[in-house]
């Protein structure tokens, strides 16, 4: 429960023990291929398979430990530990192995490799305080048997050690291979050869069996019932609680609402799901969902009874926060409404109001009485969920409310020291509240050792031991048995080896029950009856459906609720264990009635991430890839960029499987627009990452060339905002309006024209730039604007046209059309009521003040934007920014100089937007304080750095800079004219006038020579 920022593990510490899996590979006959290759075709078909082999250990959480010569040496649970290792090191051996065959099919490359793999117990031990190479050093078995078991592998394959084996043996199919006598090893070792990934089955940890008795937990009841009374008398309380695999905490908290509920307080439960990490909110909303179509007796109600359901929660809701639910549920806003609240906001602030809205509704009911709020399985919460849970001890401080989660996953340590917080750590249970537990749980008295039995066979684990007793007791009704190798026998002839074989066992013995199970698996872990019904249709069924479900909820394998809600089975591993025990071509066939069924509307719709899943299931990749993407485009209009990375990778994998169509290109396309925003939002709009998608979508428009390129501009608009430099974007820019200029959309034609003026102003082009702006305000209109501001930029484009005109009549001698412009766009962003526009405006009106050298205007409109602008990071470092230079400039210098160049560093300012301003801003600042050293370097690297960049509009302004200084250093007359010459020059060829004028009137003031024009 923690923030995605403090979500990183901390690494080893020295002499630590820790289980890790170790990979090694090594290429096959690699002295052979030498004599086949070129030395230097060799080193390059080497290096190619180490650059791979790089990227798919780091894409899967491995440490690429060392690369010598033709192989190399990998682990996994470090340094960060993982308890998905083993199963990670598998998957990119056989990912390593697949490369290398796909390398030979493609270009007929001899490259093979062995990989072996294997896991166990090191001490990592810090020896950077050593003469030695490393900073740390993995000592165990491990390394050791992987470098030598991948010896015993065939070409292109993979072989695994035992332990290994059984961490991922449901995760991948396998092949014994036996064993082997291995040099350096006394006895023999058991290896395995892993041949596929099987579909992974989801992480569960809990088993959730309210019937069972609760043994064991006394302690941490009392401890959550004085939380609950503190919370009682208004001081909100936090609980945590976290362990492993069914230890007990689903039951804990399934108690203490029982202890609650005698109190008539109220109770809220959401349930994280498997999956769940890719649906924004995803616990939260369904259960407002399904509270809606209660009330309403309405499946499908529309957004209007969902705001009118929540406004009647209570005042805390309100208005705006109902209209935020709703939108978060529906994925969309109304295009004339006024509520369209997001469409002015930032991503950060989406996420912002989403979260505040969803703790609204959390305690809206507090006005009653206490409430105990729970959530389940935090660990498998989306990024917005755990953000929720993050604020909620803050929130719910002075309010009468007990929050619970439970999570495999201990509390991050920044929350501990708060005083409303709690966390407890379960424990397996004691050999004694073992023998509690089997002693409530049998019918009849318990067989002697029983108790002793089971409590070593489920080393204490609740869930296990339950299961196993009810096993036991199943075997037992049959046949007498009460000696310890009769259990035993028994656990055998069911091949129950771990809890998973333990519940499989159990669902072999339900008779024509498990055939409803079994159909219900593939829906999912939770199941609506009139799709069950539609599904059990084909299927010949002796006992009524209705009575079935009840035999099931009585075998402990799903819990019903009331006949309208959905049906839930009781553990993940149950329904996993049910949707295992069929066949892969039974399994394909009922996914595909069930997207038959939806898609006929017989049955309600689902989710688009659970239809994405049906599809691939059901073989239909190119359906599942479109259900995909909608979900990937609905996370991301709520901001939850990591949820629709997530959807769009999905996406992308089932597009690979699809067959070539103009529908699978069209797909593609939809990918990559969502792709682009996502990628620049978590990787930064200058990554590598974003570029090539932009650059990919391109690319494959120019391939369909399409007549009007107007639906994909947002790939163009992309490709233009995240060019490498201004040159690149200013070219750009005009492939975009040569591109759409003939598009039947005045919108996207706006918007090119948009991306125009806003980089020939950069280049100096300032008779271009205002071409654009008449050009593209002619196309404006308003109401379209409300849906393009937060897509192309978070500003008005009328505003911003009327500012950069503003600034190119500056440029080119018009001050009073300048500022009648400026004055426009302010009016204008008044007028819209944008905020972000407005504050665009005034940006426009500071930077004008600036070039004027303004400085009792300038601090006027920095204090009116830092006004403004409380929850708008960048304008509030902008204007803290401009108002530092212009009191340094009329007071003390040094103190403006030392705020300035805080404010730069400290606000994330410096970089290249604004560069060329703000380092002749900080020139001035510095010539002022006497640092003319520092002045002088400060100009010497903004010339050069403009020149090279292409964003040169200032440059003819710091070439005249940078001669002022060097007069005042008394340097030569050349050097100054050299400057002032080429100031001279910049600005002529740029048409700015204002800045030839001061040029000029600084050569006439310092009785210089009239300088000749200079390259």
């Amino acid at each position: 429960m923690s923030s995605e920022e403090r979500e990183f593990p901390v690494g080893p510490r020295s002499g630590e023990r820790r289980q890790v899996t170790a990979l090694f590979y090594d290429i096959v006959g690699s002295t052979a291929l030498l004599h086949q290759l070129d030395p230097e075709e060799f080193a390059a078909l080497q290096r190619t398979l180490h650059t791979e082999a790089a990227a798919l250990i780091s894409g899967n959480g491995g440490y690429l430990e060392r690369v010598q010569g033709d192989g190399g040496c990998a682990y996994f649970g470090y340094p960060e530990p993982s308890e998905d290792a083993a199963e990670f090191a598998v998957k990119t051996a056989l990912q390593l192995v697949d490369w290398c065959q796909r390398l030979s099919q493609q270009v007929g490359s001899n490259l093979k490799v062995r990989v072996g793999v294997a896991t166990g117990l090191v001490v990592v031990a810090d020896i950077s305080n050593t003469r030695l190479p490393d900073h740390t050093e993995v000592i165990g078995i491990p390394p050791a048997l992987a470098a030598r078991i991948q010896s015993e592998a065939a070409p292109n394959s993979v072989v695994v050690s035992d332990t290994t084996h059984r961490l991922t043996s449901s995760a991948f199919e396998f092949e014994e291979i036996g064993l082997r006598e291995l040099k350096g090893f006394g006895e023999p070792v058991q290896l395995w050869r892993p041949l596929a990934h099987r579909r992974q089955s989801d992480r569960f940890t809990r088993y959730r069996r309210i019937s069972a008795p609760l043994v064991g937990r006394d302690d941490e009841l009392e401890l959550c019932a004085r939380r609950w009374a503190r919370a009682k008398d208004g001081h909100g309380q936090f609980v945590l609680l976290h362990g492993d695999v069914g230890i007990g905490k689903s039951r804990l908290v399934a108690e203490l609402r029982r202890v609650i509920a005698a109190q008539d307080a109220v109770a809220l439960v959401f349930q994280c799901e498997p999956r769940g990490s890719t649906e924004p909110l995803h616990p939260f909303l369904e259960s407002i969902r399904e509270a809606v179509s209660e009330a309403t007796k309405d499946p499908q109600p529309p957004r209007e009874a969902v705001v009118h359901f929540l406004r009647k929660l209570g005042p805390e809701v309100g208005k705006l926060n109902a209209e935020i639910v709703a939108f978060l549920l529906f994925g969309k806003v109304q295009e004339r409404s006024s509520e369209a609240w997001q469409i002015d906001l930032s991503d950060d602030e989406i996420r912002a109001r989403a979260v505040e809205a969803i703790l609204a509704v959390l305690t809206a009911s507090t006005s009653s009485g206490p409430v105990l709020i729970v959530i389940e399985d935090l660990h498998w919460a989306d990024t917005l969920t755990k953000a929720v849970a993050t604020r909620l001890p803050e929130w719910i401080v002075s309010r009468p409310v007990l929050f619970v989660a439970t999570s495999r996953e201990a509390m991050a340590a920044e929350h501990l020291g708060e005083p409303n917080v709690l966390s407890i750590a379960l424990a397996g249970l004691t050999a004694q509240a073992t023998s509690e537990l089997l002693d409530r749980i049998w019918e009849s008295p318990c067989p002697a050792e029983l108790a002793d039995f089971v409590y070593e066979k489920s080393d204490g684990v609740p869930l296990f031991a339950e299961q196993l007793a009810l096993l036991l007791r199943e075997g037992m009704e049959a046949t007498v048995q009460s000696k310890r190798t009769e259990w035993d026998e028994l656990l055998r002839e069911g091949r129950v080896l771990n809890l998973q074989d333990l519940i499989a066992a159990r669902l072999a013995g339900l008779g024509q029950l498990r055939r409803v199970a079994q159909i219900a698996s593939v829906i999912g872990r939770e199941f609506r009856w009139k799709l069950l019904v539609a599904l059990m249709e084909p299927e010949p069924l002796a006992v009524d459906l209705n009575a079935a479900l009840e035999g099931l909820a009585q075998a402990g394998i799903v819990r019903l609720k009331t006949p309208d809600s959905a049906i839930r089975f009781r553990h993940v591993l149950i329904q996993e264990a049910a949707y295992d025990s069929l066949l892969k071509s039974e399994r394909r066939e009922i996914h595909a009635r069930i997207v038959r069924l939806v898609q006929s509307g017989t049955v309600a719709s689902l989710p688009d991430e659970a239809m994405a899943w049906h599809f691939e299931q059901a073989g239909q990749p190119l359906e599942s890839a479109r259900c995909a993407i909608q979900a990937a485009e609905a996370s991301a209009l709520r901001s939850a960029m990591h949820e629709a990375d997530r959807m769009a990778d999905f996406a992308e994998r089932q597009l690979m499987q699809a067959s070539e169509s103009n529908d699978a290109s069209d797909l593609r396309l939809r990918l990559l627009t969502v792709r682009g925003p996502v990628a620049a939002a978590l990787f930064g709009k200058g990554s590598e990452h974003a570029r090539s998608i932009y650059e990919q979508g391109l690319s494959l428009c120019a391939e369909r060339n399409d007549q009007d390129r107007a639906k994909w501009f947002p790939l163009y608009w992309g490709w233009w905002f995240t060019s490498p430099d201004y040159e690149t974007q200013r070219a750009r820019s005009d492939i975009l309006v040569r591109d759409l200029e003939g598009s039947g959309d005045p919108e996207v034609r706006l918007q090119s024209l948009h991306c125009a003026w806003a980089t020939n102003i950069d280049a100096g082009l300032h008779s271009r730039c205002l071409q654009c702006v008449e050009d593209g305000l002619r196309l404006y209109d308003e109401d379209r604007a409300r849906f393009s501001r937060s897509r192309y930029g978070g500003h008005d484009a009328k505003v911003c046209g009327l500012g950069e005109r503003a600034f190119s009549l500056w440029f080119v001698g018009d001050d009073i059309g300048s500022s009648q412009s400026v004055e426009a766009a302010k009016e204008w962003a008044v007028h819209i009521s944008h905020l972000n526009s407005l504050l665009h405006a005034l940006e426009f009106d500071l930077e004008l003040r600036c070039y004027r050298n303004d400085h009792e205007g300038v601090i006027k409109v920095a204090d009116e934007i830092a006004h403004l602008a409380q929850a708008v990071p960048d304008a509030l470092a902008k204007s803290a920014l401009f108002r530092a230079w212009a009191d340094g400039m009329i007071g003390d210098a040094m103190a403006g100089l030392s705020e300035f160049e805080a404010t730069l560093i400290g606000r994330g300012m410096s970089t290249s937007e604004g560069a060329p301003v703000y380092d002749g801003m900080r020139a001035e600042l510095s010539a002022r304080a006497g640092l003319n050293e520092q002045a002088l370097s400060i100009l010497d690297n903004a010339v050069f750095t403009s020149t090279q960049s292409g964003q040169v509009f200032w440059l003819a302004e710091l070439l005249r800079q940078r001669a002022l200084l060097r007069h005042s250093r008394g340097e030569s007359e050349q050097a100054v004219g050299t400057d002032m010459a080429r100031a001279l020059q910049v600005g002529g060829e740029q048409q700015a006038a204002a800045l030839v004028a001061r040029v000029q009137s600084d050569i006439a003031r310092l009785g210089l020579r009239a300088p000749q024009k200079s390259a």
